[in-house]
């Protein structure tokens, strides 16, 4: 089963070695939060920080691999079909004022990391957890009223942002539900005579 605090802790963390090879400084530069705490007050942990947040999920519609039996000794397991979900991702540039550009710099290199790496797989991340193949990850193009709307509903007022959707985050649990036998006995009979 996937697990989506694994998948973002290690694309964050990616990107912090990225970013940390380029300007080295003594903390993280990108981290995995949310912008303001639950009573809407303003998280001062993560000042001058690009800031990771999911702002939606959702389900992927365009794939299909759903077998419904698969086979296991002399029978047939009936399983659930797997899902892929996909993680809306906005990285926030919450900089001070003194700070501003350096923020849009921090935003800047991250998007050259991920133009540079538009996909995670096993081979390319061996810290993804076993059963996914490959994630990608796309640039979102957000209208001005989405990108109000997005940091409405996130509690904060507007911040150079960046809109990924990481895409393909499958989830199959394997549990059998129902079990099935192969037809068995089937023969030929005789066609009637007249």
């Amino acid at each position: 089963m996937s697990d989506i605090r694994n998948v973002l802790e290690v694309i964050c963390k990616q990107v912090n070695e990225y970013l940390q090879n380029i300007n080295r400084r003594n903390d993280d530069w990108v981290v995995l939060s949310s912008i303001v705490d639950h009573r809407g007050g303003v998280n001062e942990a993560i000042q001058d920080k690009v800031v990771m947040t999911v702002y939606n999920i959702t389900r992927e519609n365009t794939i299909s691999t759903y077998t419904p039996a698969r086979p296991g000794g002399d029978a047939y397991a009936i399983v659930s079909p797997p899902i892929y979900i996909n993680l809306h991702l906005m990285f926030m540039a919450n900089f001070s004022e003194k700070n501003y550009s350096e923020g849009l710099a921090a935003i800047s290199v991250l998007i050259s990391f991920f133009q540079q790496h538009p996909y995670f797989t096993p081979s390319n991340t061996p810290e993804l957890q076993p059963g996914i193949d490959k994630l990608t990850l796309e640039m979102e193009n957000l209208t001005p009223v989405d990108v109000n709307y997005v940091m409405g509903i996130l509690g904060t007022k507007y911040l150079p942002s960046a809109f990924y959707k990481l895409r393909l985050l499958p989830f199959d649990s394997n549990a059998m539900w129902a079990r099935t036998y192969g037809a068995m006995g089937l023969g030929v009979s005789e066609a009637p005579q007249g």
